[in-house]
């Protein structure tokens, strides 16, 4: 009995070890993130102000989280691979929830697109002048069978205090071609969808 229970123990004792070995050499996943615009030209940052952009009133515009499927509402890369089913890209994850990067990343946009506007990811200050914009994307899949980013777009421009009549409307579906087929060029036409947002809403608040 005595052996027995000793050879209980060290067959325990082995397969706690493999599980701790294993535990140790699994690989930290990737951290990505969607790629950073790039920064306002130098003789643009230098234009003075009109006199008529200086004697106007300060302009606010508060980005609400952006709206994404509840499945991509998470770290984890993932894209479709065929109608009705989904993967993840192994060994890798979004820095940052993806709805949160997303709505940091159209901000950053807005910011450089509409230069004499105050953007707000939060609250802007309660101002007469301050609109609200809410975005919404669904689907926003990359189809890898494709090599194309599908997403559906539809935002709206609030007044103050989020009147139930929006100002602004916008929107449609886009194609977006997702090159090198990696988690970085899915990142990269997320960000390039972005950018297409933010310069649809600045056209039409301008």
């Amino acid at each position: 009995m005595t052996t027995l229970r000793r050879l209980v123990v060290s067959q325990g004792l082995i397969l706690w070890a493999l599980g701790l070995g294993a535990c140790s050499t699994a690989p930290m996943p990737t951290l990505l993130s969607l790629p950073l615009p790039p920064a306002p030209a130098a003789a643009a940052s230098k234009v003075p102000a009109s006199p008529a952009s200086v004697a106007s009133a300060p302009r606010f515009l508060t980005l609400r989280r952006v709206n994404i499927p509840e499945y991509l509402q998470t770290d984890a890369v993932r894209y479709r691979n065929a109608d009705s089913t989904l993967a993840e890209w192994p060994n890798t994850a979004w820095a940052e929830r993806l709805e949160v990067g997303l709505t940091n990343q159209l901000a950053l946009l807005l910011r450089q697109a509409l230069p004499s506007w105050t953007v707000c990811d939060s609250h802007c200050p309660s101002m007469p002048t301050g609109q609200v914009l809410i975005v919404n994307i669904a689907p926003l899949d990359y189809v890898r069978s494709a090599g194309q980013l599908r997403a559906d777009i539809s935002w709206r421009i609030t007044g103050p205090g989020s009147t139930p009549t929006p100002v602004h409307v916008g929107g449609g579906s886009s194609s977006t071609p997702v090159s090198p087929d990696t988690p970085v060029g899915q990142a990269a036409a997320m960000s390039q969808l972005l950018d297409q947002v933010a310069q649809d809403v600045a056209s039409t608040v301008r």
